[in-house]
C-alpha cells in the first residue's frame, strides 16, 4: 500500500507540475494583455481599411462624372448637401464639406455641381500599404503617415499625413496634411 500511494503521490505531483509549466497555463495567464493586443491591431487593420474606402469614394466622387456642356458633373452628388453626405460615409462631415468646397463649383445654368479642374489630393490605395507608417494616439484617434520623394524634381519629399478617428463606432479621415520636408 505505500508504494502504491507514493505511486499516485508522485503521479498528482508530475501532473500539476505538467499544468503548472504548460504553454497553455501560460498563454492562458498572460490572455488578458494578448486580448488588449490583438484588440489594438483589429483595430488599427479596421483604421486602415476605413481609410482606404474613403480614399476610394473620394476618388469615385472626383472621377464617376458625366461631361454636360463642357462640365464634370459628379455623379455622387448633385447637390451640394448630397456630395457631403456621399463623402460622409469615409469623412468626417466638416472635412467632407472642406472637399466639396474646394473641388466643385455650383453651375446656376445646370443647377448642380461641377467638378473644378484642380490637382485634387493624393490617393493612397492598397499599393501604399508598405510604405504608410502608423502613430496610434489612442483607441479612437490615428495618424497613418506616407513619405513621397522625387515628385516634382529628383529631390523633393513630402509627408501626407492622414488622421482618422473613430466616431460612433465608424472610423472616419478627419484631417488630411501634406508638408514638403
Amino acid at each position: 500500500m505505500p508504494v502504491k500511494n507514493f505511486f499516485l503521490m508522485s503521479f498528482t505531483i508530475v501532473i500539476c507540475l505538467l499544468f503548472l509549466f504548460s504553454p497553455f497555463t501560460e498563454s492562458k495567464t498572460y490572455f488578458p494583455s494578448n486580448q488588449i493586443a490583438i484588440v489594438a491591431i483589429a483595430d488599427k487593420d479596421d483604421a486602415l481599411q476605413a481609410m482606404l474606402n474613403g480614399f476610394e469614394l473620394y476618388g469615385s466622387f472626383l472621377n464617376d462624372i458625366e461631361f454636360q456642356q463642357g462640365y464634370y458633373l459628379p455623379l455622387h452628388g448633385k447637390t451640394r448637401a448630397e456630395a457631403i453626405n456621399y463623402l460622409g460615409g469615409g469623412f468626417e462631415k466638416n472635412l467632407a464639406a472642406s472637399i466639396v468646397d474646394e473641388y466643385t463649383c455650383f453651375i446656376p445654368e445646370l443647377n448642380c455641381l461641377a467638378i473644378k479642374p484642380v490637382e485634387g489630393l493624393p490617393l493612397l490605395n492598397k499599393e501604399d500599404i508598405p510604405y504608410l507608417s502608423c502613430d496610434e494616439i489612442n483607441n479612437e484617434h490615428i495618424i497613418f503617415s506616407r513619405e513621397f520623394t522625387s515628385c516634382y524634381s529628383p529631390i523633393d519629399r513630402y509627408l501626407y499625413q492622414v488622421e482618422i478617428r473613430l466616431y460612433q463606432d465608424h472610423w472616419k479621415i478627419s484631417a488630411l496634411s501634406l508638408d514638403e520636408l
